[in-house]
C-alpha cells in the first residue's frame, strides 16, 4: 500500500511541479541539421480521452503505475496527435513518427471495454495518419482479453485503415502472450506481414512486490517484465509454429542482447540435465530471426553498440519514447552516435521502412 501512496503521489508532484520530459529540455537548443535521410521515429505514445476516462474510472481517480498516466506533466502531449505533436517535431527534426497507444492500452479493462475502446482508438488513430500521412503512421491497439476480436481488429486495421502493425502493453490482467490461446493474434499478424510491438508496463502482480521499488521501477522493473515475457515467447514454441512472426521491443531489446549468451550457455546446460525442450532452435536465434529493437529511451553509445554487434544494425531502429523522453535529446544522441552514414541511414529510416512498411 505504501509503494502505491508512493507511486501515485510521485505522479501528482510532476503534474505539480511541471517535470515533464519536455521541461527538462533545453527549449532553444539549435534544432538538428537537416540530414539525407528521413528521421522515423517509432515508439511514440498517444492516449485518447476515452480511454484517459476509463482508466480514471477504474482506478478510482487515483493515479499508478498500474492506471497507467490519467493524471500528470505527459497527458497534454499524449493527447496532442495533431498540429501541436507535428510542431514539436519540426523543431525536434523528427520527420515520421509511428504512434501507438500508451501503456497500459485497453489492457486493464473488462473483455467488452476493451473491445469497444480498441475500435473507437484505431479509428482515431487512422484519422489522424490520414491528416498528416506524411508525418505520422501507426500501431493498432489490441485488446488480448478477446484474441479472436482482437485478429479481426487487427485484419480490419491493416487492410482498411492502413495501420502497420499492432501494439500489445505486456500482459493483460496478469497474463502472457506465450498462452496458446492467445495466438490468433500472431496467426493474423503473420498472415498480415506485420509485427506485433511489446511495450512494458508494471510488473504483473507475481512480479511486482519484487520489481517495484521506488526510483527504480520503470528504468529496471519495466525492462525485467517486458524482458521475461519476451522469453516466454521463445520458450513457448510460438517461433515454431509461425516462423515469419516479427515482435518489435524497445529500450534496446529489454536487455535480452546483453545476456543472450548467458541464456543459450545455460539454456542448453539445462536441456541436457532436465530434459529437450519444446523449441527446435537456440534462443539466440530467434532473437535474430522473428525480433526487432528500437532505441527508445536507451539513446546511448554503449549499448547501442553492443546491441548492434549482438543482433546486427538491419535489426535497429530509432525511437525517442516520446513524450516520456525528451526528443530533441534523443535525435542529438542518435545522431552523434559512431556510425556509417550507411548504418545511419538504416538506424533512422531504412529498418523502419521495412518492418512498418512505411
Amino acid at each position: 500500500m505504501k509503494r502505491r501512496t508512493f507511486l501515485a503521489t510521485s505522479i501528482a508532484s510532476g503534474a505539480a511541479l511541471g517535470m515533464g520530459a519536455e521541461s527538462r529540455s533545453a527549449e532553444k537548443a539549435d534544432k538538428p541539421e537537416k540530414a539525407p535521410y528521413k528521421r522515423i521515429s517509432c515508439e511514440e505514445a498517444f492516449s485518447t480521452p476515452e480511454i484517459v476516462a476509463e482508466l480514471k474510472r477504474v482506478a478510482g481517480g487515483v493515479p499508478s503505475m498500474s492506471s497507467g498516466p490519467i493524471a500528470g506533466p505527459f497527458m497534454p502531449a499524449l493527447l496532442d496527435i495533431g498540429e501541436g505533436r507535428i510542431q514539436t517535431m519540426d523543431r525536434d527534426g523528427v520527420d515520421i513518427q509511428v504512434l501507438s497507444l500508451t501503456s497500459p492500452g485497453v489492457q486493464n479493462f473488462d473483455p467488452a471495454t476493451a473491445v469497444s475502446l480498441m475500435r473507437a482508438t484505431n479509428d482515431r488513430l487512422a484519422e489522424a495518419i490520414r491528416k498528416y500521412p506524411a508525418r505520422f503512421a501507426g500501431l493498432a491497439v489490441i485488446a488480448p482479453q478477446d484474441p479472436v476480436a482482437s485478429a479481426k481488429e487487427l485484419e480490419r486495421a491493416v487492410e482498411s485503415l492502413g495501420i502497420k502493425g499492432g501494439i500489445i502493453n505486456s500482459h493483460t490482467r496478469g497474463e502472457y502472450l506465450d498462452d496458446p490461446k492467445f495466438w490468433p493474434i500472431f496467426e493474423a499478424a503473420q498472415a498480415l506481414n506485420v509485427p506485433i510491438y511489446i511495450h512494458p508496463r508494471e510488473p504483473s502482480s507475481g512480479l511486482a512486490s519484487e520489481l517495484t521499488m521506488p526510483g527504480f521501477t520503470v528504468g529496471w522493473g519495466f525492462g525485467v517484465e517486458t524482458g521475461s515475457h519476451a522469453l516466454r515467447l521463445i520458450a513457448s514454441g510460438v517461433f515454431d509454429k509461425y516462423p515469419m512472426l516479427r515482435i518489435v521491443l524497445g529500450h534496446m531489446g529489454e536487455t535480452l542482447p546483453f545476456v543472450i549468451d548467458r541464456i543459450d550457455n545455460r539454456f542448453q546446460w539445462e536441456s541436457k540435465l532436465f530434459g529437450k525442450p519444446k523449441i527446435e532452435r537456440l534462443p539466440s536465434e530467434y532473437l535474430k530471426n522473428n525480433f526487432v529493437v528500437t532505441t527508445s529511451g536507451m539513446n546511448y553509445r554503449a549499448p547501442l553498440m553492443a546491441t548492434i554487434a549482438q543482433i546486427g544494425v538491419d535489426r535497429v531502429m530509432f525511437a525517442a519514447d516520446y513524450p516520456m523522453e525528451v526528443q530533441a535529446d534523443a535525435v542529438r544522441e542518435m545522431e552523434a552516435m559512431p556510425l556509417s552514414m550507411q548504418d545511419k541511414w538504416k538506424v533512422w529510416e531504412t529498418n523502419a521502412r521495412k518492418v512498418f512498411a512505411i
